[in-house]
């Protein structure tokens, strides 16, 4: 059976291996990248770690959320939510591929996945997939937790690292049966606030808060990845 490939020059120069601790020096030292997502096999293998980004309308909800009132056009987000995602196969070009965006202006994935073809909103699968079964509930098979993230400040009597509690972690998960239709080509995923009705139920009304893109990724009827997802604060 075919497993997933990182379809770029690391097949052709295995030396080009991944190195988590630059990675990982990388992320603490770039706030401008705003998190990480890491890329795992369902056995736990790192397969990519990409740069990421909060898009014009994530940060317009963020604005709203801070503030707790919608804004002077009357574009209210305050009961939606971070809670659902989506993947796609639009995020590369040419070939050999390479990847496209994300873009600050994003505001879809450039070609949605369907993950399950039992998409429609009901109470019954406790909402597990919405808007026609393009997106799945991140706490369904992953998480949402606050994390520590590693700050180096300043104070009176200089410079200290410290551990803040100013990451928020997305695990997002998508299942050996998941997409509904395989083989399929991964290489974008987006979060996603959704909006929720006064049962406190979300509906198919969402906005992209943020994307990233890359290489393509093939998952065929035995595979599922594993996302990382490290948004900082």
């Amino acid at each position: 059976m075919r497993k997933l490939i990182h379809i770029d020059q690391k097949i052709m120069n295995p030396q080009d291996k991944i190195n988590i601790e630059d990675l990982e020096k990388t992320s603490k030292s770039s706030k401008r990248i705003i998190g990480k997502p890491k890329i795992y096999d369902l056995d736990g293998n790192l397969l990519a770690e990409e740069e990421n980004l909060v898009v014009l309308t994530g940060r317009e909800f963020l604005a709203q959320k801070l503030a707790g009132i919608p804004d002077e056009n009357g574009e209210n987000y305050l009961n939606y939510d971070i809670r659902y995602f989506g993947i796609g196969d639009g995020g590369t070009e040419g070939n050999p591929p390479n990847t496209v965006g994300p873009f600050d202006n994003d505001n879809e994935l450039s070609n949605r996945v369907k993950i399950s073809n039992t998409g429609i909103s009901t109470s019954t699968n406790s909402y597990k997939y919405i808007d026609n079964g393009f997106l799945k509930k991140i706490t369904s098979d992953g998480s949402i937790s606050i994390v520590n993230e590693t700050h180096i400040i300043n104070t009176a009597s200089g410079e200290e690292e410290v551990a803040k509690k100013t990451g928020i972690l997305f695990k997002l998960v998508i299942q050996k049966d998941e997409p509904a239709d395989k083989p399929v080509k991964f290489n974008e995923a987006a979060l996603y606030a959704v909006k929720f009705d006064e049962d406190g139920n979300p509906t198919d009304t969402k906005i992209m808060f943020a994307r990233f893109t890359t290489l393509d990724k093939y998952l065929d009827i035995n595979d599922g990845i594993s996302i990382e997802w490290t948004i900082l604060v």
